[in-house]
């Protein structure tokens, strides 16, 4: 063998060993991992966590199960945020960690994981005294039929320690919410309920009672037009066209794709909220709302927040809540633009003046 080919060979297997050991890092960093008791396991694959137990493979290939209780951090290799948040409170930085677990917790195609990074945030929003936002995602998960392992124990410390306008909130959004759960996520809300203390006497009733958009005062008669926030797309296009169950599939489909998640969730909000109104389904209004309210928790500062509260509010109407309506359209006020946002602007002003003039929103 010639000097040249000796080179040429030994430069060949430099190249090969260290194509092998990009692979190798690039797969190790892809694992997944728990921590269990203080100590991360890894690397694994984790398959699911359900019924209070977290379910995975370790590099031997055996499948184990661990009890939740145990299970104090988790690492997705799919989902790169869950990561980089457990890291981020591994060092104390709470901020950093809520950014990414609200990443997560809007990317997630698995219910599981999304219940997961909500929980994290609840504890995380919880130990910065976010009373507010912690309150917020956890009604979201009971409402949403998160598992129970991921809704227990409620944030009633925090909501104890808040200021008597978060209290009140508190229990406007889970008094508005009791009415549509079964017993065990009832119980779960009224402990809310008992740390917010006793409401004021001129509380409004709660009443799930569904009333369509032409029985309010000032509503237009026609689908809301979509807000000139939104960018041009196939789903907005099935939209306007008046093909909702097509547009709510294509929605669904946007949604496991990465960017404009908050346009997109404001988008699947309104075609949700045009097949409520077909139906005159409680469900579909309530899932509408929710997605809206996906929205304002999640992308507070997104160009969508405005047209996403207004339509928060638009849903806490259908359900004869003129009280919390009248609070989200005044939170969406100054994020609707007359000049950037004509059509949603005179929206919004027909939707104040329709609780402005309801008694009951006073």
């Amino acid at each position: 063998m010639t000097r040249h080919t000796r080179t040429l060979t030994t430069k060949l297997c430099g190249v090969f060993v260290m194509a092998v050991l990009c692979i190798a890092v690039s797969s190790a960093s892809a694992q997944d991992a728990v921590k269990l008791s203080g100590l991360w396991v890894q690397p694994v694959t984790v398959h699911s966590i359900d019924q209070g137990r977290v379910r995975y493979q370790i590099a031997t290939g055996r499948e184990l199960v661990r009890s939740t209780q145990s299970l104090e951090g988790l690492k997705l290799g799919r989902y790169p945020s869950l990561g980089k948040a457990e890291d981020a409170a591994d060092r104390g930085d709470d901020p950093a960690a809520i950014a990414m677990w609200k990443r997560v917790a809007v990317q997630a195609n698995e219910d599981w994981v999304r219940w997961y990074a909500q929980m994290r945030l609840v504890q995380a929003h919880t130990r910065v005294d976010d009373a507010d936002a912690a309150v917020s995602i956890y009604i979201d998960m009971v409402v949403s039929g998160a598992e129970l392992y991921f809704v227990t124990p409620p944030p009633v410390d925090v909501v104890a320690q808040a200021d008597a306008s978060i209290r009140l909130r508190v229990l406007e959004l889970a008094k508005a919410a009791m009415g549509t759960l079964g017993p065990d996520r009832a119980e779960l809300l009224q402990k809310l309920i008992d740390a917010a203390g006793t409401p004021p006497r001129n509380l409004a009733p709660i009443s799930v009672e569904v009333t369509s958009e032409s029985d309010i005062p000032g509503s237009p008669t026609q689908t809301p037009p979509l807000s000139a926030s939104v960018p041009p797309g196939s789903v907005a296009s099935l939209y306007r066209k008046g093909q909702y169950s097509q547009a709510l599939l294509a929605a669904d489909e946007a949604l496991t794709q990465p960017g404009k998640t908050a346009s997109k969730l404001y988008l699947k909000g309104m075609i949700q909220l045009a097949l409520a109104e077909q139906t005159r389904d409680t469900d579909g209004y309530k899932s509408a709302g929710l997605s809206f309210m996906r929205v304002v928790v999640y992308f507070p500062r997104s160009a969508v927040a405005g047209p996403a509260t207004l339509e928060a509010g638009y849903v806490h109407e259908l359900i004869a809540r003129p009280d919390i309506a009248r609070r989200l359209y005044e939170k969406a006020r100054p994020l609707i633009d007359q000049q950037e946002d004509p059509a949603y602007y005179q929206r919004l002003n027909k939707r104040i003046a329709s609780v402005l003039d309801d008694p009951s929103g006073e």
